[in-house]
């Protein structure tokens, strides 16, 4: 600081220093670019990618079994029969009531 200032003028300019420098870091801390911003960024950006890799496994699922029920008769009948109920001709389907387990 000059020397030539007063002891109350080097106090002002020593408080408007510590304002400045306090407003620059509460600016980079909450400002528009500022690390609060960049930190709900990044945990919105995790999340996407997370989704995105739940999304391709997904995804590389549902090809293997449109794969499997394009080129394999065997598991496309099972497919049939398990979720659609189809049976073939002169076939009959018996269904059971399930037991109730009795409780001890």
């Amino acid at each position: 600081m000059p020397t030539n200032l007063s002891e109350a003028n080097r106090k002002k300019v020593l408080l408007y220093s510590v304002f400045i420098v306090t407003m620059i870091g509460a600016w980079s801390v909450l400002g528009p670019y500022g690390f609060l911003k960049y930190y709900r960024v990044t945990r919105e950006l995790n999340k996407v990618l997370i989704q995105n890799k739940q999304l391709r496994e997904t995804n590389s699922s549902l090809q293997q079994e449109i794969h499997n029920l394009k080129t394999n008769p065997v598991y496309l009948e099972k497919v049939a029969r398990q979720q659609f109920g189809l049976i073939k001709k002169n076939e009959v389907i018996y269904e059971f009531p399930e037991k109730k387990k009795r409780h001890k």
